[in-house]
């Protein structure tokens, strides 16, 4: 380990204008990544309860700076509580797992901190009178969100046109924050620095937790489905997981710290296999058009407008969400909503192994049995068993669902451990229950 230290230092919020800055400091270099806020939404927040919340976004942005040199020790200008601290633990460690096996640094990544803990927390006054916040990235988890849980007030970080469309379709308001990198981080990326994935749903968590304690809004209500506890690989017994900072673990230590702010945090759809959310948003014709989960489509060239967000039916997030949608749509029904049918290209079929292969796709996709049972599922099925890509991998798949008795049946039943409010469980059995049939 070096004796390199990355410095958590100072952090600032101009009420007037929405400003938002926080410095980091690492081998001589300082850096600032600032958010613009709606300042029509901010209200008078407790002092106490906007510093904590600050503190998060602060911790967890961090990450994007840290992984530059990955020094393996952090300094905290603040005290934290001991939640905050087990937020800002998991970020940099399991947060950091996928970054640390790119670049063959030790798993888990290993961080040593210099900071003060405090059992000091904000005073609780009630919670905020203006609803639920829901966070959406445009996809079909955040879509079913914004159809079950009513009235609700939508959130974008630096918003993209799926994102509005999905919101204007489910008739939700939608606000949006501008995040802004410090441009120096590309450039010392370039002259060598490491690079790698980062924990961007904690980071999104901490800033939509100040959103909820400067707009009055509670609780922060999150999609994230069952499949992100499944790691990605395991490296000498190591568990590696792209979407750690979805699992239900991280949920739990997060809700935590969002709770000493007085604002309630949760996923729900925690109980749901990506197939359950898909037969649900199959069924939602106005809303399931609207939806885009391609991560090509969502660089900086999109962010900024200069491109068009469409599916790219290429990239392993449009090869599993097309291969989930076809076992409730016809292909007719598949083409006209994705623009095209990944499964008619043979040079795919590579790509669609990946998604139930030993070491999963560094990215966010189901669950491996489940990719394998959608697959079988269309082997059997008249309206897709003769597409290319179903008959060269149906008989394989198949072999590896029997395994363990994968089914999409299976798949649609709501199990495991969740914190979702029995007040939001009811509307959501219902969407679930009209839910589409496979087809056949």
């Amino acid at each position: 380990m070096s004796d390199e230290v990355f410095v958590v230092a100072d952090r600032s919020l101009e009420l007037a204008t929405g400003e938002a800055a926080f410095s980091y400091e690492l081998a001589g270099d300082v850096f600032t990544e600032r958010l613009t806020l709606d300042t029509e939404l901010l209200g008078a927040a407790d002092p106490a309860r906007l510093d904590a919340a600050l503190d998060l976004v602060h911790l967890v942005m961090g990450t994007s700076y840290y992984k530059l040199r990955a020094p393996g020790r952090v300094a905290v200008g603040r005290p934290l509580t001991k939640a905050q601290y087990a937020v800002a633990e998991a970020a940099y460690t399991h947060g950091l797992g996928e970054f640390a096996a790119v670049n063959r640094l030790p798993v888990p990544h290993a961080v040593q901190w210099d900071v003060e803990l405090t059992d000091d927390v904000p005073a609780l006054a009630g919670g905020g009178g203006r609803g639920p916040l829901l966070p959406v990235g445009g996809g079909k988890d955040s879509a079913l969100a914004l159809v079950v849980v009513s009235p609700a007030t939508a959130l974008a970080i630096n918003p993209t046109d799926a994102q509005r469309d999905v919101a204007r379709a489910a008739g939700v308001p939608l606000i949006g924050v501008r995040r802004r990198l410090d441009p120096l981080l590309a450039v010392r990326t370039a002259d060598g620095g490491l690079n790698g994935h980062v924990p961007v749903t904690a980071i999104n968590s901490a800033i939509s937790t100040l959103v909820a304690v400067l707009g009055g809004f509670d609780p922060v209500v999150f999609a994230n489905e069952r499949s992100a506890d499944e790691e990605t690989l395991e490296i000498d017994g190591a568990r590696v997981n792209h979407q750690y900072s979805k699992s239900y673990e991280f949920e739990r230590l997060f809700a935590a710290a969002a709770g000493e702010l007085g604002v309630g945090y949760f996923s729900l759809t925690r109980q749901l296999s990506e197939l359950a959310t898909v037969a649900a948003v199959a069924n939602l014709p106005g809303l399931r058009g609207e939806i885009l989960s391609c991560n090509r489509s969502y660089t900086q060239r999109h962010l900024g407008g200069e491109a068009t967000q469409r599916w790219c039916l290429h990239c392993d997030k449009c090869l599993f969400t097309f291969l989930c949608f076809a076992v409730f749509l016809t292909p007719d029904a598949a083409v006209e909503m994705f623009g095209g049918n990944p499964l008619e290209d043979l040079s795919l079929a590579g790509g669609f192994r990946r998604l139930w292969a030993t070491e999963k796709p560094f990215d966010c996709v189901g669950e491996r049995a489940e990719s394998a049972a959608a697959m079988a599922h269309l082997a059997g099925s008249r309206a897709w068993g003769g597409c290319p890509v179903v008959r060269e991998l149906g008989g394989e798949a198949a072999s590896f669902a029997a395994v363990t008795g994968a089914t999409v049946a299976g798949f649609l039943e709501p199990r495991g451990e969740h914190a979702v409010p029995e007040a939001h469980l009811g509307p959501l059995r219902r969407v679930l229950a009209e839910g589409r049939p496979p087809v056949t």
